[in-house]
C-alpha cells in the first residue's frame, strides 16, 4: 500500500481518477450482483456495451451490413466501434470474442472489455485537465475535478455502457482548447477534432457553432470538409454494405419506449414500428436552437469560459428536448459544469458534484411515471448551470457585447484566459 501510495502522488490528477475508476469498475462488475441480489453469483455489466462490442466484432470480421443491428445499441457513426476494434482482435486472439455471441456476457471477455472501456472514456478526464491546467487550477483543485469527473465517467461506462459519450466531449473541449490557444488559425484543427468527435456521438454537432462562432460565415464554411470527413470515412462501408438500415438508424434515431425514461415530449416522437419509436426531430431543433444561440453569444464574446458554458446550455438544450431520456444524455453538462464552476469558487464546485450525484441516483432508472421525477432531474441540471454560469448581470453586458466594467483592474467571468490567470482567486 505505501509503494501504491508513492507512486500515485507522482501521478497527474486524471491518471489517479482512471486508476481509481479501473478498481472501482471492476469490484462493481464482479462483486456488485452478489451485493445487490443477495449473495447471486454473475457479472453486473452493461447490455449497451456489450451490443456496441458486438458492433465491433462485425467491423473485425468485415461484415458491414451487420453494424448497425436491429435494436442494437449504436445509433451513431461507427468510430468508437473502430476504435474498439484492437479490443475485440485481442480477445479473438486469445480464444475470448468467440463465446460473445454464445453466452452474451462472458466473464473472460470482460476482464479486457471493461478495462478497455474504462479507458478509452477517462480521454474526457484528461481533456478536462487540459483546461485546467490552462486556467492555472492548483494540484488539489485538478485532483478533486479529476475525481468528482471520474464518478461520472464511471457510471456513464460500468452503469450505462456508453464510454463513446465521454469520448465525444473529450474531443469537443481539445477543440476549444485549440481555438483559444490559436485562434482562427486553429480553425482547421478544431474542426477536425469536432468531426471526431461527431463521428464518435453526433452530441458534439452541439459545440460546432461556439467553437467556430468567432469565424465569419465564409471562413467557416471552409470547414464543413473537416467536419464531415470523419464521419464519412467511417461511415463509408455501412454505407455501401447495408444503406437502407445505416440512414434509417442514422436519421430516424430509432428507441423501444418500453426500456427507456419517459419524457413531457416522449408523444412528440414519430412511430416507427410497433414498439419502436424514433428520437430524431427534437434533436434536430436543440442543435438548431442552442446553434442559433451561440452564434449570437459566441461571435462577440469567444474566450474560452463563455464557449464552454454555451456548450454547456446546448447540452441542456439537448437534454430538455429529448423525448426519451437516459442518464449518460445528462453527463455532458455536469462535465464542462464541474469546470466552470471549480474556476468561479470551491463552493460552486461543491454544489455542482452535490447535483451530480443527485442527478445519477435519479437517472440511474428507468422511469415511466415522470410527473416528479422528470422535474426533480432537470432541477439537478438546472443546479449544476447556475452552478457554472455567471452572475445575472453579467447577461446583459454580454448581450449587447460591452466589456465588463472595471476590466482593467479586476478580470472576471468572461475576461480572457490569460486575464483570468492573472486575476486569481475567485472569480464572482
Amino acid at each position: 500500500m505505501g509503494r501504491l501510495a508513492a507512486w500515485l502522488e507522482n501521478r497527474t490528477p486524471p491518471v489517479v481518477a482512471t486508476v481509481a475508476m479501473l478498481v472501482g469498475v471492476l469490484a462493481f462488475s464482479l462483486m456488485g450482483h452478489a451485493v445487490l441480489h443477495s449473495g447471486q453469483d454473475g457479472l453486473l455489466s452493461p447490455g449497451d456495451l456489450w451490443s456496441l462490442a458486438s458492433s465491433s466484432s462485425a467491423v473485425l470480421h468485415g461484415d458491414f451490413a451487420n453494424i448497425y443491428m436491429r435494436h442494437g445499441a449504436l445509433t451513431s457513426p461507427p468510430a468508437f466501434e473502430i476504435a474498439l476494434m484492437p479490443v475485440m482482435g485481442l480477445g479473438e486472439l486469445v480464444g475470448l470474442s468467440p463465446h460473445l455471441r454464445a453466452t452474451g456476457e462472458p466473464l473472460s471477455l470482460w476482464l479486457v472489455l471493461g478495462p478497455a472501456a474504462v479507458l478509452l472514456a477517462s480521454t474526457a478526464l484528461f481533456a478536462v485537465d487540459a483546461v485546467a491546467r490552462a486556467w492555472s487550477f492548483s494540484e488539489q483543485r485538478r485532483l478533486a475535478l479529476a475525481l468528482v469527473g471520474g464518478l461520472g465517467v464511471a457510471n456513464v461506462t460500468a452503469y450505462w455502457g456508453h464510454p463513446e459519450d465521454c469520448m465525444a466531449v473529450a474531443f469537443v473541449l481539445w477543440a476549444a482548447l485549440s481555438m483559444e490557444r490559436r485562434g482562427s488559425a486553429g480553425a482547421s484543427r478544431a474542426a477536425l477534432l469536432l468531426g471526431i468527435g461527431i463521428a464518435l456521438q453526433p452530441l458534439a454537432l452541439l459545440a460546432v457553432a461556439p467553437i467556430l462562432a468567432r469565424l465569419t460565415w465564409r471562413r467557416a464554411g471552409r470547414l464543413v470538409g473537416w467536419l464531415a470527413v470523419p464521419s464519412l470515412v467511417v461511415l463509408a462501408a455501412p454505407l455501401i454494405a447495408e444503406t437502407h438500415r445505416t440512414l434509417f438508424v442514422l436519421v430516424r434515431q430509432p428507441f423501444p419506449p418500453a426500456y427507456v425514461s419517459l419524457t413531457p415530449l416522449t408523444s412528440l416522437a414519430s412511430h416507427l414500428s410497433p414498439g419502436v419509436d424514433g428520437g430524431g426531430p427534437t434533436r434536430l431543433v436543440a442543435i438548431l436552437l442552442a446553434s442559433a444561440l451561440a452564434i449570437v453569444v459566441c461571435h462577440r464574446r469567444h474566450d474560452l469560459p463563455t464557449v464552454l458554458t454555451m456548450v454547456a446550455v446546448a447540452f441542456f438544450l439537448r437534454v430538455l428536448l429529448e423525448t426519451e431520456l437516459n442518464w449518460y444524455y445528462l453527463w455532458p453538462v455536469p462535465a464542462l459544469c464541474l469546470l466552470l464552476a471549480l474556476r468561479r469558487s470551491p463552493f460552486r464546485f461543491a454544489l455542482c458534484s452535490l447535483a451530480l450525484v443527485a442527478s445519477a441516483v435519479l437517472g440511474n432508472h428507468r422511469v415511466h411515471d415522470i410527473a416528479l421525477w422528470w422535474p426533480a432531474l432537470m432541477a439537478t441540471v438546472v443546479v449544476m448551470l447556475l452552478c457554472a454560469a455567471p452572475p445575472p448581470r453579467r447577461w446583459a453586458e454580454l448581450a449587447a457585447g460591452r466589456r465588463t466594467a472595471g476590466a482593467a483592474t479586476r478580470p472576471l467571468e468572461f475576461t480572457t484566459m490569460g486575464n483570468a490567470v492573472a486575476a486569481g482567486g475567485r472569480r464572482e
